[in-house]
């Protein structure tokens, strides 16, 4: 009988714990891990037109709406590319050898971002949603160059000089980028959205002006930056508001 009860006790116990948890389930706690693309038409700082992205997001709907936060990273690379060499606009300095300069750039869009989101019914199957996106906007500048004059070399005089630089500056910090769109809930466990992302950052682009440094002669070579130095040189910055088209698919639980 002492057993039986036992049973009967175990039994009530697993019920109720049971019914918390529907209602728990019911007053809309919900995760999902959302996978995403992000395609644009504007091609800016020599990034690819697509980035991709993912993110654990955690959602509690309340009588009003479903409110969620969503911890992800995003990445856009870029292809490199060659820029263009200025000209020389130190007094006494011989020009640029065109056919012996080469500066080649790679950029790079990437970060950990938070989202937060508001949404709601539009119909059984469809939902509205909008937000703001912060973070995952850090800008990697990554630059080499090799530049010299015309007659550089061991005769060609303090008038001559050869340029070689290299670096990879960033800028980031918490960059707001709002988006807005709608959802369409294939089932209890998977949905796909589809926003619109104002996607806010800021590139940098290094500067170089040929022939600005401090020049010593090395025996056998001819006139070399000293320290690779060029104090004329800067970081130019560019602030960036691009809409991008977003896709995303999400699997809850």
């Amino acid at each position: 009988m002492r057993a039986t009860n036992s049973l009967a006790r175990w039994c009530w116990a697993a019920c109720v714990l049971g019914t918390l948890g529907l209602h728990a389930q019911d007053a809309g706690f919900n995760a999902a891990i959302k996978l995403r693309l992000d395609t644009t038409t504007q091609s800016k700082d020599n990034l690819s037109n697509n980035g991709l992205g993912v993110g654990a997001a955690f959602e509690y709907t309340l009588p009003f709406g479903k409110l969620g936060a969503e911890l992800g990273y995003f990445y856009k690379t870029g292809d490199s590319y060659i820029e263009a060499i200025g000209p020389v606009t130190t007094a006494g300095k011989s020009a640029v050898n065109s056919a012996k300069a080469g500066d080649s750039r790679r950029n790079q869009l990437e970060g950990l971002s938070i989202r937060l989101t508001y949404q709601n019914k539009l119909s059984d199957s469809w939902d509205w949603q909008g937000g703001l996106m912060l973070g995952g906007t850090r800008f990697r500048h990554q630059y080499v160059g090799d530049v010299q004059s015309t007659n550089w070399g061991t005769t060609g005089g303090a008038t001559t000089w050869r340029d070689t630089y290299q670096g990879t500056p960033e800028e980031g910090g918490v960059k707001v980028s709002p988006f807005g769109g709608v959802s369409w809930n294939i089932d209890k466990s998977e949905s796909l959205e589809l926003n619109i992302v104002l996607l806010n950052y800021t590139a940098i682009e290094y500067v170089h002006n040929p022939g600005s440094g401090t020049y010593a002669f090395v025996p056998t070579k001819g006139y070399l930056a000293t320290n690779n130095d060029f104090p004329k040189d800067s970081l130019v910055k560019h602030n960036r508001l691009v809409p991008h088209l977003e896709i995303a698919y999400a699997f809850h639980f």
